[in-house]
């Protein structure tokens, strides 16, 4: 074969990856992946890999600025401007009665296994809370992380359960769509402490699962909130600053 005929060839082969009638869930799916690598770089863990930003109260309220952005408006626009809707990407209240109480559930086998096992786990504690231990020094402080903390669950929900999810439910089915997200989820967990990165997997699958039986994403972000949470908590009386 040519080289005229070799690059024909590579350039026919590519073009086949743009056919018409994937064209919406190529276009989700790259945006998507530089949407992640924005978020890497930019809120987490990127600035404390590359830029040793300090755990301070500043610094994690913006990455998780960054978070609102590259994880949530910006996905949400791209989603409803491709003919997509909110609804469809789980940004609704879906089922309440279910959702509740799957995240009721998750949460009282999850609180425990994370407390146990942060105080196990010295890189978890080293590197949480985000905002530092700050946070610890009295309830409305604490009180104030959580509800800023909420605001990046929300987030980080929305792109993996809510906008990669609903990107990916309807080519090529639920199951095949949550195993996806998963996978894309653990990833952007890789510079965070090992105990993290392997506990991802599993727990994508099941905010996953979650997320395609309530048909949105709130229970999964209140699942996790209440899991990051627990670590704060449990890296702060380690420290010995919580609440001195």
């Amino acid at each position: 074969m040519s080289l005229g005929a070799a690059l024909r060839a590579l350039l026919g082969d590519l073009a086949a990856l743009f056919d018409d009638e994937g064209a919406r869930v190529w276009f989700l799916l790259g945006s998507g992946t530089l949407l992640q690598v924005a978020f890497w770089y930019l809120a987490t863990p990127g600035p404390a890999l590359l830029g040793f930003a300090p755990r301070t109260p500043a610094t994690a309220a913006v990455g998780i600025a960054w978070s609102l952005v590259t994880l949530l408006a910006v996905p949400a626009l791209l989603f409803t401007a491709s003919g997509g809707t909110l609804r469809e990407m789980r940004l609704s209240r879906g089922d309440a009665r279910a959702g509740w109480r799957l995240a009721l559930v998750s949460s009282l086998v999850a609180v425990p296994v994370v407390a146990v096992g942060a105080g196990g786990a010295p890189a978890l504690t080293a590197a949480y809370p985000w905002a530092g231990e700050a946070v610890g020094r009295s309830v409305p402080a604490l009180l104030g992380w959580a509800a800023l903390y909420a605001l990046y669950y929300v987030a980080f929900e929305a792109f993996y359960r809510g906008f990669l999810l609903g990107a990916l439910e309807r080519p090529f089915g639920a199951a095949t769509a949550v195993w996806l997200q998963a996978f894309a989820a653990t990833l952007v967990h890789v510079g965070k402490p090992l105990p993290e990165v392997l506990a991802a997997l599993p727990a994508s699958l099941v905010f996953g699962v979650m997320a395609v039986r309530t048909r949105s994403v709130l229970y999964p972000a209140v699942t996790h909130l209440v899991i990051g949470l627990t670590l704060d908590v449990a890296a702060l009386a380690r420290a010995g600053a919580l609440l001195p």
